[in-house]
């Protein structure tokens, strides 16, 4: 009642079943409780009036600061509440347009991460690649697609329309329907590069009911780096996010914003590297005389 504070943090997640949330909402716990305050976590379910609602019950418990994780397209005008025009505002992971001024953003780098998978699916000779893309609009999906097929273009490889499915959401369900739409009649690709570990893990269950064996027919690559991508066979290839260190930085950010400091930047990038493992392996034997398609310069698919 003395400060006016209630030495409470607030989190909106899109979906807090999808291990990549909860591993994030944990970083954010430890770093907000080791700084003397408690968490208000709120799951969205990746709908976008219950991301509105959930911001106004985190504003009326009067939180001293905003943890955002949008999981829908739509704008996000809650965030320019009244109400919450003094409330420190992180936004985590989608680094949406039309932000208020206030709000500082703390993603990874999602361009290069893409551009890390294309290079190591090159490396292999993979020339027929397929992607299951995220949800379209979504900041880290449109930068995660777009790293990836500078990458191939870079190296004269094309990657046409056909050869790209959207997911609709980032769950293992939209990734096997995508798996199954994508690998259905096309024996020619060889690899698929996945927007999440969740949408990998769909493909690979697409690849299984195609009679393809990942790792040996079918390369398959995620990004996110869940635990889960280990304990799967074979474990995933993925991009791994420092996923925890994400949570850390953005309640570390807010903390800092609390106590009145101006000096934190706008927008914190975190880095991201490869992590290979046996889901993916060099181009099967019956493609590897199979010529690239040069793609046009400057082009590809975004």
């Amino acid at each position: 009642m003395v400060t006016g504070r209630t030495r409470t943090i607030g989190i909106v997640v899109p979906d807090i079943a999808n291990p990549f949330f909860s591993e994030l909402v944990r970083g954010a716990e430890a770093a907000a409780m080791a700084a003397g305050y408690m968490t208000i976590v709120c799951s969205s379910e990746l709908d976008a009036g219950l991301e509105d609602r959930c911001v106004e019950v985190l504003s009326d418990k009067r939180v001293d600061a905003l943890l955002y994780l949008p999981g829908t397209t739509r704008s996000h005008r809650c965030l320019a509440d009244p109400a919450l025009a003094y409330t420190p505002l992180v936004v985590i992971d989608e680094d949406m347009a039309g932000l208020p001024a206030r709000a500082v953003v703390v993603t990874s780098d999602n361009e290069g991460g893409g551009v890390l998978a294309a290079g190591h699916l090159a490396d292999l000779g993979h020339r027929q690649m397929g992607v299951a893309a995220g949800p379209a609009g979504l900041p880290t999906a449109e930068a995660r697609m777009r790293g990836f097929a500078d990458a191939l273009t870079a190296r004269g490889i094309e990657l046409t329309p056909d050869q790209v499915v959207r997911a609709p959401s980032y769950t293992f369900e939209a990734g096997l329907t995508a798996g199954r739409e994508l690998l259905a009649g096309r024996r020619a690709i060889t690899a698929v590069y996945c927007a999440n570990d969740l949408i990998a893990l769909g493909v690979i269950s697409a690849a299984r009911e195609s009679g393809r064996t990942v790792g040996r027919d079918l390369s398959v690559t995620g990004f996110d780096d869940i635990f889960i991508s280990q304990l799967v066979s074979p474990a995933l290839t993925t991009i791994r996010q420092q996923i925890s260190q994400l949570g850390r930085r953005a309640a570390e950010t807010a903390v800092a914003a609390i106590a009145g400091r101006t000096d934190c930047p706008g927008r914190i990038v975190l880095p991201v590297e490869l992590v290979i493992r046996g889901s993916t392996g060099r181009v099967p034997r019956l493609h590897k005389n199979a010529r690239p398609k040069a793609g046009p310069r400057g082009g590809g698919i975004r």
